[in-house]
């Protein structure tokens, strides 16, 4: 069962968890480590008093206690530290020149600081476990507002697809009666572009009715050429190479012929303006498509629903093409190169 129907989803909730994850995990992190700072004031303050009592009796083992010169730099019963002891200096009744020091050795006290740092790694493992979850219930809750409306998009295009399946069928019982009284290049022109809308028709369907494959063994050259043809037709400026041999392959028919009507109508419409240029090679192993084009922005994005580099199209070609690869274990690349792009579909 797949979480995510489209890469939409995926990206919108592993930002969502990103953002909410981290920033509270930084607030966790700043209120530990101010936890962990009053911990070890109030050590030192809880060592200071151990201290000052056990100055009052001497009566314990866990201090030490050494004879030291008075120095006036420094004051009675206040914590100071060297290198190796916290201690703290107790003056002698009527003697002036030395005084007693009552010391402690720094490494106890850190492993007594180190039962610390261990508690709040546990607390901060927790925090983080549980924010963990959190998070990922928020991200996964907040992308049902996305989720409805591509499921709004969906119901959308099946109205839409239906709505159109009548007048497609009407213009072209028309358009056949036409060639039969008139032979103009309007009426040609005219069919191209309604085999132009029933790609797109096909490609909506796609989109909401999911994809049947039924293999038959056909002549890959035969299709190949006609979709070359009819585009060819269309964008007469843009130049054409190809070679095409004869390859025989048991595959989807109407499925082949969408994406190589999708893939091939891409190079054309996508071309550069002027001195465009296409390239088209079908042998034994692949059909690969190379067309002059403008730098692409993500071309990584270019199989993702919805989709595009311009305002022409609604994105969806490329996809299409990529679901219908993968259900007949076809594979497709892409490369986006400086003034070029180039699709290869192995078989």
């Amino acid at each position: 069962m797949k979480i995510f129907r489209t890469g939409y989803e995926k990206e919108s909730f592993l930002k969502s968890f990103l953002l909410f994850f981290v920033s509270i995990e930084i607030l966790v992190i700043i209120i530990l480590f101010f936890h962990y700072r009053e911990l070890s004031h109030s050590a030192k303050d809880s060592l200071f008093l151990e201290m000052k009592n056990f100055s009052y009796t001497f009566e314990g083992e866990k201090f030490k206690i050494t004879l030291e010169k008075n120095s006036r730099d420094k004051e009675f019963y206040q914590l100071y530290e060297d290198e190796r002891f916290f201690y703290i200096l107790v003056p002698i009744p009527f003697v002036k020149e030395e005084v007693f020091k009552i010391y402690y050795p720094k490494k106890l006290f850190y492993r007594q600081l180190k039962v610390y740092q261990e508690e709040v790694i546990i607390e901060f493992l927790v925090s983080s476990s549980i924010t963990f979850f959190i998070s990922l219930l928020f991200s996964y809750i907040s992308i049902n507002p996305l989720r409805k409306s591509i499921s709004l998009i969906e119901e959308v295009t099946k109205d839409i697809i239906h709505d159109i399946n009548t007048p497609i069928s009407g213009l072209l019982i028309n358009l056949k009666i036409l060639k039969m009284k008139h032979k103009e290049p309007e009426i040609d022109r005219m069919e191209i572009a309604i085999k132009q809308l029933q790609l797109l028709q096909e490609n909506l369907k796609a989109l909401t009715e999911g994809i049947k494959i039924h293999r038959e063994n056909i002549n890959l050259k035969d299709i190949v050429e006609e979709e070359l043809n009819l585009y060819q037709s269309i964008y007469p400026y843009i130049k054409v190479e190809s070679k095409l041999e004869n390859v025989e392959k048991n595959v989807d028919k109407i499925a082949f012929k969408r994406i190589v009507s999708n893939l091939i109508g891409n190079a054309f419409k996508h071309n550069i303006p002027k001195n465009g240029w296409v390239k088209v090679f079908l042998d034994n192993k692949s059909l690969k498509i190379e067309n002059s084009s403008k730098p692409l922005k993500n071309p990584e994005k270019v199989f993702d629903r919805y989709y595009k580099e311009s305002q022409r199209g609604i994105g969806l070609g490329l996809s299409i093409v990529k679901r219908l690869c993968d259900e007949m274990n076809c594979n497709i690349s892409f490369k986006a190169l400086k003034n070029r792009v180039k699709v290869e579909l192995k078989f």
